[in-house]
């Protein structure tokens, strides 16, 4: 089993991660992000260059390369093992650095694209992220970030035998969309779309059945309310006003 130690922001292993299952269900992840980042640029989309802030192990670096060709792949992470363990599964460019740093380990003003994947919930101020990351845009780029989904069922989690605890004791901003809306907006960011989605979680059986019923149905889980209230993650694409 392979796994930075050093790194308790990040809970899994290659073997969780990068097997034939594990892959699958980073796919499902991390698509409707791609499936944006590829409407929003059209045809010039496999020559974007895009910075990912906080690689964890690689994995949307790895997708980005391998499955949909892109060749202008950056990372940012603060873990130098961490570091180590995705220059394995990708050939982006990836630096050590941190949010809070002053000056981060990439070029100003160089981006087309900049994700932060589950990242902003472990800062103790998470506006640093949204005041940082626009010195480093070009002109109409965006910024997707995501985080933990904070509604009932996510409050449900510490319930024995009913809900999955969350085992990850760095998440100490976890809060719920309109925080998020509204430091985004705040922080001079027009906000292009805002879902809840990637997987149904948080609790024990009911996620199961409210997904084969959707499934059986043909329903878009993200798009029917209450059923999305048990969304894993909070999306949001980003435009800085000021660089449209």
């Amino acid at each position: 089993m392979e796994q930075d130690l050093d790194n308790i922001t990040y809970i899994h292993t290659v073997e969780t991660l990068y097997t034939a299952q594990g892959l699958k269900f980073q796919r499902e992840k991390y698509l409707p992000k791609i499936q944006f980042l590829r409407q929003y640029f059209g045809e010039k989309f496999p020559e974007i260059r895009l910075l990912d802030v906080g690689v964890g192990y690689g994995v949307l670096l790895h997708i980005l390369e391998r499955e949909h060709g892109l060749k202008h792949l950056y990372g940012m992470d603060p873990f130098p093992a961490s570091i180590e363990i995705a220059r394995q599964f990708t050939t982006a460019e990836i630096t050590s650095g941190n949010i809070t740093d002053t000056d981060w380990p990439v070029e100003r003003g160089s981006f087309d694209a900049i994700t932060c994947f589950d990242v902003v919930e472990h800062l103790e101020q998470p506006e640093i992220f949204f005041v940082k990351v626009k010195e480093y845009l070009r002109s109409g780029g965006i910024v997707v970030v995501t985080t933990p989904h904070k509604a009932l069922p996510y409050r449900m989690r510490s319930i024995p035998l009913l809900g999955f605890p969350d085992r990850n004791p760095t998440h100490i901003n976890v809060k719920e969309p309109d925080y998020w809306r509204k430091l985004a907006v705040d922080q001079g960011y027009e906000v292009l779309d805002a879902w809840k989605g990637e997987h149904l979680t948080h609790i024990r059986l009911i996620p199961k059945v409210l997904t084969a019923i959707c499934f059986v149905l043909k329903l878009d889980h993200r798009k029917i309310p209450i059923v999305n209230s048990f969304e894993q993650s909070f999306c949001m694409v980003l435009r800085p006003i000021t660089n449209v």
